[in-house]
C-alpha cells in the first residue's frame, strides 16, 4: 500500500511538472513573439522619438545560463574578456546606463572619437564641453561632426564669427561620423554574451540610439542658428553672406544622407528639414549655383516630394509591423546595418504584398 501511495505521488507531482513546463513555455514564447522592432520616429513638428514598443519586449528572454549571473557581474565578466576597451566600456554603459563605465572610458581613453562622441551626445561634462570639442576635432579630422558641434556651441556663446569659422572647416571635410552603427554592434554582442536572445539583442539598441538623437537635435539647434544669422545678413543687406550660409547648411543636410548617416530614415528627414530650412531664407525665384541653376522654390518642392515619400513609407510599415514574424524582425534589423533602414522598410512591404513604397 506505502509502494502504490509513493507511486501515486510520483505521478501526481511528474503531471504538475509538465503542466507548469508548459504555461511557463507558452507564456515565454508570447513574450518574445510581441516585441517590436526598434527604431526612430519623427513625431509632428519635427521632433524625434523611439518607435513605442511593447512593454514585455522591454525584458526579453534570457538563457538559462545568463539568468543565474547577477548582470553587473556578467557584464565585469565581458569587461574581463575585452581588457575594459573602450569599445566594452561604451557598450557596459549602453547596456546599464552607467556613467561610471563612460567616466571610465574618458579617463583611460580621451583620444578615442566614439567615446568622445558619446561625451559630447550626452553632455556628461558640460563644464568642460569646448575641451572634449577640440579632442574630437584633433582625433578626427576628417570628420566633420566635431565641427558642426562646436559652432553650435559658439552660437550658444554668442560667438558668431568663431561659429561660421568652424561651419567653413565642415564643409571641407568628406566625413560626418557618428560612430552609431559601432556603438549598436558593441551593444548586441555584450546583450547577446549577457544570454539574450538574436532578437532580443539586436532590439537593444535604444542606449546607442539615444546618442543619435542628442546629436541630431543639437544639429538642428544649429539649424536654427544659421538661419538667425541669415535673417540677420539679409536685414544689412548682405544677400551674398545668406547664400553663403545657405550653401553650407545645404551641405549639411546632404552629409545626413550620406554613407552609413543615410541608412537611417530620422536621418534623412533631419536633413531635409535642415535643407529647407536655411533655403527658406532666400529669394525663392532667384537661381543659385549651389543648386546647380534651380531656384530655391524648385529645390524646395523636390525636398517635399521625398519628405512626403518618407513619410508615406513610415506610414506603411507602421501597418505591417505588428504582423512580423520573430524571422522577419531579425532580417529587418540585419538588413538595416547592411542596406539601410528604408531599403529594409521596402522590402518587408514586398515580402508582404505591399508594392506601394518599393520603388
Amino acid at each position: 500500500m506505502q509502494s502504490g501511495s509513493i507511486r501515486k505521488w510520483l505521478l501526481a507531482l511528474t503531471l504538475l511538472a509538465v503542466i507548469l513546463w508548459t504555461i511557463v513555455h507558452f507564456y515565454n514564447q508570447s513574450a518574445q513573439n510581441s516585441g517590436n522592432i526598434t527604431r526612430i520616429i519623427v513625431e509632428p513638428g519635427g521632433d524625434f522619438a523611439y518607435h513605442k514598443t511593447n512593454s514585455s519586449a522591454a525584458k526579453p528572454q534570457e538563457s538559462a545560463a545568463g539568468a543565474e549571473k547577477n548582470p553587473r557581474q556578467s557584464v565585469e565578466d565581458w569587461l574581463t574578456l575585452n581588457h575594459r576597451s573602450a569599445a566594452s566600456l561604451l557598450a557596459a554603459f549602453h547596456v546599464l546606463d552607467d556613467t561610471n563605465y563612460l567616466t571610465e572610458a574618458a579617463t583611460n581613453f580621451p583620444d578615442n572619437p566614439q567615446v568622445e562622441w558619446t561625451i559630447l551626445a550626452r553632455n556628461v561634462f558640460p563644464a568642460d564641453r569646448r575641451r572634449w570639442l577640440e579632442l574630437f576635432k584633433t582625433s578626427s579630422p576628417s570628420n566633420s561632426l566635431p565641427d558642426y558641434l562646436s559652432a553650435q556651441a559658439y552660437f550658444r556663446n554668442s560667438q558668431p564669427e568663431a561659429a561660421v569659422k568652424d561651419l567653413v572647416a565642415a564643409t571641407d571635410k568628406p566625413d560626418f561620423e557618428t560612430y552609431t552603427v559601432e556603438s549598436q554592434l558593441d551593444t548586441e554582442e555584450l546583450c547577446q554574451f549577457l544570454g539574450k536572445s538574436t532578437l532580443a539583442a539586436s532590439e537593444s539598441v535604444s542606449s546607442p540610439m539615444g546618442d543619435l538623437l542628442q546629436t541630431l537635435a543639437t544639429i538642428k539647434q544649429l539649424a536654427s542658428q544659421m538661419t538667425d544669422l541669415q535673417k540677420q545678413e539679409l536685414n544689412a543687406g548682405d544677400t551674398a553672406s545668406a547664400e553663403n550660409l545657405a550653401q553650407m547648411g545645404t551641405i549639411l543636410g546632404d552629409q545626413l544622407d550620406s554613407d552609413d548617416n543615410g541608412k537611417y530614415i530620422v536621418n534623412q528627414l533631419a536633413g531635409t528639414d535642415i535643407e529647407t530650412l536655411v533655403l527658406q531664407q532666400l529669394d525663392p525665384n532667384t537661381s543659385c549655383d549651389f543648386l546647380d541653376g534651380e531656384t530655391p522654390a524648385q529645390r524646395l518642392q523636390e525636398l517635399r516630394q521625398q519628405s512626403s515619400v518618407l513619410a508615406q513609407l513610415d506610414k506603411s510599415f507602421d501597418a505591417l509591423e505588428p504582423s512580423l514574424t520573430d524571422a522577419e524582425k531579425i532580417s529587418f534589423e540585419e538588413r538595416t546595418k547592411i542596406y539601410g533602414e528604408i531599403t529594409a522598410m521596402r522590402w518587408l512591404l514586398q515580402l508582404h504584398g505591399n508594392p506601394q513604397n518599393g520603388q
